[in-house]
């Protein structure tokens, strides 16, 4: 069995595609010139990652809380117009209507969570 005179090393390597004519890129160190995001950070300070996650938690319960609000207020806004019955105003009907819709979401998500065991 014959073995090699020696092992090449990677300088070596780099040093003979250099000399064919081959581009590679040293891939040995990750902070090279050759980064296509040339060096920048995705947040630029130590606590812009947890603003970020603020952001979108807020930004996904603002979504929500349009999505159950909305349509109960712009219901009694049109009962407004047509009139109330005695005794109701405009806040009520509001949270009468948003007090019902959540009620049902929250029935939903218990009937979603008592069928997912099965």
């Amino acid at each position: 069995m014959t073995r090699p005179a020696s092992k090449p090393t990677l300088d070596s390597i780099l040093e003979n595609r250099r000399h064919m004519g081959i581009t590679a890129r040293d891939l040995t160190d990750g902070r090279d010139a050759g980064r296509a995001d040339d060096g920048v950070q995705g947040f630029g300070s130590q606590a812009a990652w947890l603003l970020g996650i603020l952001a979108g938690i807020v930004m996904i319960l603002g979504t929500v809380l349009a999505v159950l609000a909305l349509p109960p207020v712009l219901d009694c806004r049109n009962r407004s117009e047509q009139g109330f019955f005695v005794g109701q105003t405009y806040g009520k009907c509001v949270s009468t209507e948003l007090s019902a819709r959540w009620n049902r979401l929250e029935e939903r998500v218990k009937m979603m969570v008592r069928r997912s065991g099965q």
